[in-house]
């Protein structure tokens, strides 16, 4: 027998639960998507102070898990968004249309291109190594830190106004005025908004909070999708 996704987050013996963090990181976009669905769910916050004893309990070596009601395991926080949002009971987040799926796969591409075109400016303050870099501790300070600017410069002066030309363009191709596919909020835009509002948070080093206001058409489809009831219903509710 066929089982729904509403059914599937929702029946069983025990309760939804999302285990993350205590950020907002990948994880955000689900705890949004499944509040805006109307699924109840255990968020779970696991303290840093936690993570090296819990490390080896996970699947993956890695956060989030959300686990099922049946007690299965889900460890993809991509899969955990589309789950959502086809539990969606008004079936506007991931309709089950295909030609509108479609649709909102491409943008949710166009998000994971820009935090890829964003990685290698995050990882030289964080990871050094992984770019071929000294470790951190290893790293002279001041040639760290010259690096970590130009790398994060260069990203605020080519690859951002080059993405937020995408989305201003499929905002514009939408009305203007509402999301990027439409009137209708989906998964693409809970994703977008938590790509690009990160650039707003002034977390990052030389990237300033101020970044996106050169781009208008993005801040104000942010705005649409912060005070969207539901979206908004759930940020009050963690505040």
């Amino acid at each position: 027998m066929t089982q729904s996704a509403h059914d599937l987050l929702t029946s069983g013996d025990g309760k939804l639960s999302l285990h993350y963090f205590s950020i907002e990181g990948v994880a955000e976009q689900v705890r949004i998507t499944l509040s805006v669905a109307g699924i109840p769910f255990d968020d779970i916050r696991v303290p840093f102070s936690e993570w090296q004893t819990k490390k080896p309990t996970t699947k993956y070596g890695q956060l989030p898990e959300m686990i099922l009601p049946n007690g299965q395991l889900i460890t993809e926080s991509m899969a955990m968004l589309r789950l959502a949002g086809e539990a969606d009971p008004e079936g506007k987040l991931y309709p089950a249309d295909v030609g509108k799926r479609l649709q909102i796969e491409e943008a949710l591409g166009l998000t994971a291109d820009l935090s890829r075109a964003w990685r290698p400016a995050l990882y030289i303050g964080m990871r050094p190594e992984k770019l071929g870099h000294p470790k951190s501790v290893d790293w002279a300070k001041e040639e760290k830190d010259a690096t970590v600017k130009k790398l994060r410069e260069a990203f605020l002066e080519e690859e951002l106004p080059r993405y937020m030309g995408y989305y201003a363009d499929l905002i514009k191709e939408a009305g203007g005025n509402a999301f990027l596919l439409g009137e209708d909020l989906t998964i693409a835009d809970i994703a977008a908004y938590q790509g690009l509002n990160y650039y707003r948070k002034g977390v990052a080093d030389y990237v300033p909070a101020d970044c996106l206001d050169p781009y208008p058409d993005v801040v104000a489809f942010l705005k649409r999708v912060e005070e969207q009831p539901k979206v908004a219903a759930y940020k009050a509710s963690k505040a």
